[in-house]
């Protein structure tokens, strides 16, 4: 009897939190209903939108810390952030040349082409 009340307090609040997760997730999917046509980039791109800003966020805090190799997790968030506008771009059908690592003018041009479209972060 022991043994099945504690894998009943041991497995319930999983089970409830499991259940939770999934009934939120159909009900921001809009109640399990699919959509005819073709959808639009706009959850895409809010979604690359949101990595841009959380990027920006994580540099700043990155540069204004002490945590060690500084200099190599800048390096990887400026590569992310490089990798993320150029996926905006290309959802949005904006030309873009060149690879990452971005210098400053071409990170700025491209952040200019986005702004220019409407997409501000």
């Amino acid at each position: 009897m022991n043994l099945l009340l504690y894998a009943v307090l041991t497995f319930a609040p999983a089970g409830s939190f499991i259940a939770m997760a999934k009934a939120l997730e159909w009900w921001t999917r809009g109640n399990g209903a699919t959509r005819s046509g073709a959808e639009s980039p706009s959850p895409e791109i809010d979604r690359l939108v949101d990595d841009l800003r959380r990027l920006e966020r994580d540099y700043c805090r990155i540069e204004h810390s002490d945590l060690p190799c500084r200099a190599a997790r800048l390096h990887s968030v400026s590569l992310a952030y490089d990798d993320t506008l150029c996926a905006c771009l290309t959802a949005l059908e904006i030309p873009w040349s060149g690879r990452p690592p971005f210098d400053g003018v071409q990170r700025l041009e491209m952040e200019a082409a986005l702004a220019q479209r409407g997409v501000t972060w």
